[in-house]
């Protein structure tokens, strides 16, 4: 026969009245004649008992432990972390894609303008969107020499405008040129002038990653050989936008300061929400140098990249 029936009834009615018909501790309390701090004590009994069992039904494809550590850990606003092994980012790319497109439907209100970077996972996370708020839309700077046409940024932008129902800003140029009186020229060109007259305005931005030791950039691989060798000795490891960062997080003068059709530096820096989206493990050193340096505000990456950098002493 069970022991203490009457302690474990009074732990079962309690436990429904709280938990199934959602009542306070003190209507409990003032309904069964008992204090609120005896109600507590019968609640916490249920549980330690079995008379009441909660299960967590989280999210199947991400790690929630995961993320929250790393959210903390880097100061972070939202983490959002795909479960699973450690897995290259190749293998990432429309997963990732898929994650940060739910992610935009979610969390863009009406009104804003929303920035937008270059690279495989953006682009993948323009043909996953479904429906978005109604955003405007402005490309976050020229191409990259050597781009893909399948991560073409000024269709991103389209495609972004398109599922929102915006207007599309985008900047019809490269990303550099060598020389200083052509790029003055070209940043005065109507279109592109529209275009970055708007940086000062983005409330959001969406940016890959970029890693620089292993190369898996964009900036990386369409840099001239000069600017990448520089950068190379200046500790460079990761980019966000058009911003190259050396592995304290601190970010390195790089010629596009002077000669780039692209979101500044400190024009990235004033950006309220900034959504860094990146994963693979050999991409781990570069997002941990970008979360140093607080370059951006969530970030979506994956579970290997997520125990890596959680698993650092530093």
């Amino acid at each position: 026969m069970s022991r203490r029936p009457l302690h474990k009834l009074q732990a079962s009615l309690v436990a429904r009245r709280f938990y199934i018909e959602q009542k306070t501790k003190s209507q409990i309390a003032d309904e069964l004649g008992i204090s609120r701090f005896k109600v507590a004590r019968l609640l916490d009994a249920a549980l330690a008992d079995g008379i009441v069992r909660i299960e967590i039904n989280d999210q199947g494809d991400m790690n929630t432990e995961l993320a929250e550590k790393l959210r903390q850990k880097y100061g972070l606003n939202a983490a959002l972390v795909l479960d699973g092994p450690d897995l290259h980012s190749r293998e990432l790319i429309e997963p990732l894609g898929l994650l940060a497109a739910d992610y935009l439907e979610e969390t863009l209100i009406d009104g804003q303008l929303l920035g937008l970077s270059w690279g495989r996972t953006l682009s993948a996370t323009g043909k996953a969107l479904g429906r978005l708020p109604r955003v405007d839309v402005v490309q976050a700077g020229g191409s990259p020499a050597g781009l893909d046409l399948s991560q073409n940024p000024t269709e991103l932008v389209h495609r972004v405008a398109r599922a929102s129902g915006g207007a599309a800003y985008p900047l019809f140029g490269p990303m550099w040129v060598d020389d200083p009186d052509l790029i003055a020229r070209l940043r005065n060109e109507t279109s592109i002038a529209n275009a970055m007259s708007r940086y000062d305005k983005i409330d959001v931005l969406a940016v890959g990653i970029g890693s620089w030791r292993p190369a898996e950039s964009c900036l990386c691989s369409g840099f001239p050989e000069e600017w990448r060798r520089d950068a190379l000795k200046k500790k460079v490891c990761a980019d966000v936008c058009a911003t190259l960062i050396d592995e304290d997080g601190e970010a390195v003068p790089n010629p596009l300061d002077q000669t780039g059709l692209c979101l500044s530096t400190e024009q990235l820096r004033r950006i309220p929400e900034r959504i860094g989206i990146g994963g693979g493990i050999e991409k781990a050193d570069a997002i941990r140098a970008t979360l140093r340096g607080h370059w951006v505000t969530t970030l979506i990456t994956d579970a290997g990249v997520a125990r890596a950098l959680t698993a650092d002493q530093q």
